[in-house]
């Protein structure tokens, strides 16, 4: 990692018992993420259509996980998820799949 580089890691996981649904990181898709009316909206980008259907399906449990290092600082840790369900959307056409959820929070392992 460069001085100015940022890597940006994104992993899906179910709540319960804290499956990997979807490791954006592994996959090197990528992905965006932006303020929505919502809260917050995810784009990821060449999304097989079983992960999507995978994800629509536990879509009421969904926590995702995003991680943001650069060089000589602390990881930045937030946690997003719905305090109903998200909505989710995806377009078979081009594996665009965005998930727009209404709560956030920020954390770190310090104290674990």
């Amino acid at each position: 990692m460069s001085e100015s580089q940022t890597n940006e890691t994104l992993y899906i996981k179910h709540a319960i018992g804290s499956r990997m649904l979807l490791d954006v990181s592994g996959t090197h898709k990528r992905f965006t993420l932006a303020e929505s009316p919502r809260g917050w909206s995810f784009v990821i980008e060449n999304v097989e259509p079983a992960a999507a259907e995978l994800l629509t399906r536990y879509a009421a449990d969904l926590n995702l996980f995003y991680f943001v290092e650069q060089p000589g600082q602390p990881i930045r840790k937030k946690w997003f998820y719905d305090k109903d369900i998200p909505q989710i959307q995806y377009d078979p056409g081009t594996g665009r799949l965005t998930i727009d959820l209404d709560a956030m929070m920020e954390y770190n392992n310090e104290k674990v």
